[in-house]
C-alpha cells in the first residue's frame, strides 16, 4: 500500500492487504501429521510404506474445534512433508493416502481439514514441502512441473485457501520454478499469503523468524532487506530492518512439544500455559504472528494437555486485553499533525490515528491514569500502512520526585506489548525518542497481565541421544557426526570418544546453518564439553574430529 493519509506520505516498505489481514489474525495453529507420526521420526526419508499411515480414531473436527476455543484464527496442515507422503489422494503419485489402510484407501485428510475449518470459521492453510525425498526425479527440471500439478490440486479442489507454506529445508540443494508455482497460487487463490524464503523470496508475503524456539527479537521489524531472506540469515530474519526494501511480517513457528510430530515420550514435555503466554508476548506482542504446532497422535487426536494449556493461555491473554486502564484517563501530546489526528484517536477501535507534527524530532505523550488502577503492560501500535517509523521509546512514571523508567524499547510496528513492574502508577510519560519519520500511532493502551500462580517449569535434564526420536549419522570417514534429537531440547553438556590429540569442533544448527558452540584439542580419549550457557534453540548438532572417532564414539548430550 502506498496511499497517503491526511497528506502524510508512507515511509519505507508497507504491507499489502493480504498481510494486514494476517497481522489481525495474530495466532495461527499448525498440525504436523503424516507417516512421521507412525514412524516416530521428525524427517522421513521417503521410503516409508504407505500402509504405515493408519490413524484409528481420527477427529479432525476436534482439532479445529479445540484451536477455535483457544483463540486461533487460521490453521495449517502438513499436506506433504519432506518424505513426500500426501494426505490427499493425489493423482500424480502413489505415495499418498489412497494407498494406505485409512478408510480402505478412500480417505482424504485435506478434505476433512478444510471442511472442519469452514464449519468453525477458521481460515485454512496448506503446508506443501518443496523437498520431496520420495520423488525419484527431485532435483531435476521435471520436478517443478510435478510439484506444480500437486499444488494445483490443493488450490483448486478444496475451496478457499488462505495460506501456502513453503518450508526451506533441503531446498538449498536444487532449483525450482518458484515463479510458476507462485503463479498457480495467485491465479487460483489470490487472497492467500505465501510463506517462504530463499528462491521464493520475490513472491512471499510472510517470512521465517530465524528460529523454531518461539520468539521474535526484542527489536523486530516486519520490514527487511530481501537479501536476508534469499540466504536465510537467521539473526537478520529475527530482527528485520527499519527501512528495509520489503515489508514481510514474520511467523514465529514453534511446537507445543519439543518435536513437530507426535512422540509419546514427549507427553510430559508439553509447554505450560505460562510458557505459551511468553511465546505470545514474543510473537504477537513483538510485531509478528504466532504459529503454534499441535501434533496429533497415532490415533489422530490431540492430546488433552496440549489443548488445555493452549486454552488456559488464551483465556489469560484475553482477560488482559479485555480492559485498558486508559479508560477515563487524560492524554496530552507534545504536538499533533492536524485536528483530525489528535492523541484521543489512539483510544478508539476505528481507523483514526494519532500523528505528531512533521517537524518534531520526537513525540511526548503525557498520561494521567485514574487513581487505583494496577497494571504492568503497555501496548503500542503504529499505522503500518504508512510504514514502520519508531526506533526507540521509553515509558516513565512521574509520581515521585524523579522520573522512574518503567520500560525502554526499540521497535513497535503493528503491535508491541511491553511488560514492566506491576504497580499503581498515576502519572506517566511516553516518549518516542527515535524516529525515521513523524510518529503515527493507531493504538495505545495499558493492561494488567495476571502474574499470579506462575507455572513455569524447568525441563529435567535428559539424555538426548537415547530418545526414540533421536538419530545419529556418521560420515564415511568417521570424522563428522550429526546428532538429531527429534525436537528442541535445552542442553549444555556434550561428550564423545575420539583419539588423543584430535582437534574437535561442536556446532549447533540454528535452522539454516551451523554455528560453533565449543572447540578444542582432545586431552584424553573422552571429550567432555560443558557450555557456559545452555542451547535452547537447536534440534541438532554436528561434532567434527580431525582424527576421527573411536569405534564406539559413545555420544552423550544432556
Amino acid at each position: 500500500m502506498t496511499s497517503s493519509f491526511y497528506g502524510i506520505e508512507p515511509f519505507g516498505a508497507t504491507p499489502n492487504e493480504r498481510q494486514l489481514n494476517h497481522l489481525k489474525i495474530g495466532k495461527k495453529a499448525f498440525f504436523h501429521f503424516g507417516v512421521n507420526t507412525f514412524s516416530d521420526k521428525e524427517w522421513g526419508d521417503g521410503k516409508e510404506a504407505e500402509k504405515l499411515f493408519d490413524p484409528t480414531d481420527i477427529d479432525v473436527r476436534g482439532w479445529i474445534k479445540s484451536i477455535k476455543e483457544a483463540g486461533f484464527g487460521l490453521a495449517i496442515i502438513t499436506a506433504k512433508h519432506h518424505d513426500g507422503f500426501c494426505l490427499w489422494p493425489s493423482r500424480h503419485t502413489e505415495h499418498s493416502i489412497k494407498n494406505s489402510p485409512y478408510k480402505n484407501g478412500n480417505g482424504d485428510i485435506i478434505r476433512e481439514f478444510t471442511d472442519a475449518c469452514r464449519e468453525f470459521g477458521i481460515k485454512a492453510g496448506i503446508y506443501i514441502s518443496p523437498w520431496d525425498r520420495n520423488a525419484p526425479f527431485w532435483g531435476t527440471d521435471d520436478y517443478s512441473l510435478y510439484y506444480a500439478k500437486q499444488l494445483e490440486e490443493l488450490v483448486t479442489e478444496y475451496g478457499r485457501i488462505d495460506e501456502i507454506w513453503w518450508d526451506g529445508a533441503g531446498s538449498s540443494e536444487t532449483r525450482y520454478d518458484w515463479g510458476m508455482w507462485a503463479g498457480i497460487i495467485r491465479k487460483n487463490q489470490p487472497d492467500a499469503v505465501i510463506f517462504g524464503s530463499m528462491g521464493a523470496t520475490p513472491y512471499v508475503d510472510m517470512r521465517w523468524v530465524g528460529n523454531e524456539a518461539g520468539y521474535a527479537g526484542k527489536t523486530h521489524y516486519a520490514s527487511i532487506d530481501s537479501s536476508s531472506l534469499e540466504v536465510e540469515v537467521s539473526a537478520e530474519l529475527n530482527v528485520g530492518k527499519i527501512g528495509g526494501d520489503r515489508y514481510i511480517p514474520a511467523e514465529v513457528d514453534v511446537s507445543i512439544r519439543p518435536g513437530w510430530f507426535y512422540h509419546k515420550e514427549q507427553d510430559d514435555l508439553v509447554k505450560s500455559s505460562r510458557e505459551l503466554d511468553n511465546i505470545w508476548f514474543r510473537s504477537v506482542g513483538s510485531n509478528a504472528i504466532m504459529l503454534l504446532n499441535f501434533p496429533p497422535d497415532r490415533s489422530g487426536r490431540l492430546a488433552r494437555r496440549d489443548v488445555q494449556n493452549a486454552i488456559e493461555s488464551d483465556r489469560r491473554i484475553a482477560k488482559m486485553l479485555s480492559r485498558s486502564m486508559l479508560d477515563g484517563a487524560k492524554l496530552e501530546a507534545s504536538s499533533e499533525y492536524c485536528a483530525d489526528t489528535g492523541i484521543k484517536n489512539v483510544l478508539s477501535d476505528g481507523d483514526s490515528f494519532y500523528a505528531s507534527a512533521s517537524d518534531m524530532a520526537e513525540a511526548v505523550i503525557s498520561i494521567s491514569v485514574v487513581a487505583g488502577e494496577v497494571y504492568n503492560t503497555l501496548m503500542l501500535g503504529e499505522v503500518v500502512e504508512l510504514g514502520e517509523r519508531i526506533t526507540a521509546f521509553k515509558l516513565e512514571c512521574l509520581d515521585g520526585q524523579e522520573p522512574e523508567i518503567l520500560y525502554t524499547g526499540t521497535s513497535v510496528g503493528y503491535l508491541k506489548a511491553a511488560r514492566f513492574k506491576r504497580g499503581s502508577y498515576k502519572s506517566l510519560r511516553l516518549t518516542i525518542t527515535g524516529i525515521t519519520a513523524p510518529v503515527t500511532l493507531r493504538s495505545l493502551s495499558l493492561h494488567a497481565y495476571d502474574e499470579e500462580l506462575s507455572d513455569h517449569s524447568g525441563m529435567a535434564r535428559m539424555e538426548l541421544t537415547e530418545l526414540k526420536s533421536a538419530e545419529i549419522v556418521l560420515d564415511d570417514d568417521k570424522k563428522s557426526a550429526r546428532i538429531m534429537f527429534g525436537g528442541i531440547f535445552p542442553f549444555d553438556r556434550i561428550s564423545f570418544m575420539t583419539h588423543t590429540g584430535s582437534e574437535y569442533r561442536i556446532s549447533a544448527f540454528d535452522g539454516s546453518k551451523y554455528y560453533t558452540i565449543a572447540e578444542g584439542i582432545a586431552r584424553s580419549y573422552r571429550v567432555c564439553a560443558e557450555l557456559d550457557e545452555p542451547i535452547n534453540t537447536s534440534y541438532q548438532i554436528m561434532i567434527e574430529s580431525s582424527r576421527g572417532f573411536q569405534m564406539d564414539p559413545q555420544f552423550s548430550v544432556s
